[in-house]
């Protein structure tokens, strides 16, 4: 295990890669905190496991049962057993089970320490154009508006909209406690979420003056392109979000953003077979490529993050922010945004899908910084010394267990 986490160095490259064209990015880097790195084995893998799309999650824990068939069947045949004991066998199977169970639920219950993204250029400001709070029906039920805050802050985020499904009250309890200045913390920024044709959408830069564009989850088309798009010096911006469909004639409105990253695992998925199509929409819509988290309390890591140029915008306010936002999409197009990736495209083949958990290994262990590849080596050390002193412990246990099985024949015989 040490060989190969020293190994891997030989084939290092950059954690981060450019969303457009796949390059690894350099005006960025993702700062971790001294607790982080104390604990990289744990916050590493379940950094890996969190950015997985959906299919992934499922190629896991497959591997994962296939992996124990096997181990199991191997252990069978060494201890020259016709047949597993079935009490024995469902004690290992339902322990294996609750490993898995609690390796998720620490994922995405556990508190743990978050990579920070931190630009090179003053003028990048980083933004995450779709998230939610405990006033979504979806919501986890304890992620408050300042809690929504939090997380962002915690992952290198300078604004981000809350777009709450057919609701702007944690927008305007989150604006309540904006910084004056949009340099002094994380702005966040009003918008909702609303379905049009079928497809989700957020609106980036409305808030509940313009609740009669909205029926509950709802967009009402004409009302909404008469008051929010037109009679407004910067319109609300229009994000088309994923999972759902590309047909560009399924919605009245116009599109001025298409999310090429969305941190749900049904969106990656989606991401992961349509990026070509993405693009493309965009391309022919003239609209940016974004990232959303679409945070419902429930994200760990984030997967990417939204980053544009905005020169002095430090000194806004988040008013006048969220308009430089929006303007600047609406002007610029696909040359408003970059969108940095944290994790790399998914698989498409089944092929690729089967190979899920060896890929995502090599990625996660040739992308290690030398800090974290020293705290790996410290806690390998650990483990092994730990096993060496309870090894007199095991070995007890199973010879007096094989005695007493010796000595149970013996009296039956």
């Amino acid at each position: 295990m040490s060989a190969v986490v020293i190994g891997t160095a030989l084939f290092a490259v950059p954690p981060l890669t450019d969303a457009a064209t796949g390059s690894p990015v350099r005006y960025a880097h993702l700062a971790l905190s001294a607790g982080y790195v104390l604990l990289a084995p744990v916050c590493d893998t379940l950094d890996a496991l969190s950015v997985f799309s959906g299919r992934q999650h499922f190629a896991f824990v497959a591997t994962i049962a296939l992996l124990y068939t096997v181990w199991r069947y191997v252990h069978q045949r060494r201890s020259g057993r016709a047949q597993f004991r079935r009490t024995r066998e469902a004690l290992v199977a339902s322990l294996v089970l609750l490993a898995v169970i609690t390796l998720y639920a620490g994922g995405t219950m556990l508190v743990r320490p978050l990579p920070r993204l931190v630009m090179s250029s003053p003028d990048d400001i980083v933004i995450d154009f779709h998230s939610h709070t405990s006033f979504s029906w979806d919501g986890r039920r304890d992620f408050s508006p300042e809690a929504n805050r939090l997380w962002h802050q915690a992952s290198g985020f300078d604004a981000a909209y809350i777009t709450d499904h057919g609701s702007f009250d944690g927008a305007q309890e989150a604006a309540r406690r904006n910084p004056s200045r949009a340099g002094d913390g994380t702005v966040l920024l009003s918008g909702i979420e609303v379905r049009s044709g079928g497809r989700h959408l957020d609106i980036l830069g409305t808030d509940a003056s313009d609740a009669a564009a909205y029926k509950g989850d709802d967009l009402a088309e004409a009302m909404f392109l008469r008051k929010v798009r037109m009679e407004r010096p910067v319109p609300a911006v229009v994000l088309l979000t994923l999972p759902g469909h590309l047909d560009p004639e399924r919605t009245a409105v116009p599109i001025d953003a298409i999310e090429i990253s969305d941190g749900a695992p049904r969106g990656l998925s989606q991401i992961d077979n349509e990026r070509a199509a993405i693009t493309k929409l965009a391309r022919d819509h003239n609209a940016a490529l974004v990232a959303g988290s679409n945070n419902h309390g429930w994200a760990s890591a984030s997967p990417a993050w939204s980053v544009m140029a905005i020169v002095g915008w430090r000194s806004m306010t988040p008013a006048q922010l969220d308009t430089a936002i929006r303007s600047t999409l609406l002007r610029r197009g696909p040359r408003a945004t970059r969108v940095i990736e944290r994790r790399t495209p998914g698989p498409a083949s089944l092929t690729a899908i089967a190979a899920t958990v060896p890929v995502a290994l090599w990625r996660m262990l040739i992308t290690l910084t030398w800090l974290e590849r020293l705290s790996w080596l410290a806690w390998i050390l650990i483990g092994y010394f730990a096993a060496r002193a309870i090894e007199p412990v095991t070995s007890f246990l199973r010879q007096a267990g094989l005695s007493g099985r010796r000595q149970q024949k013996a009296l039956s015989n």
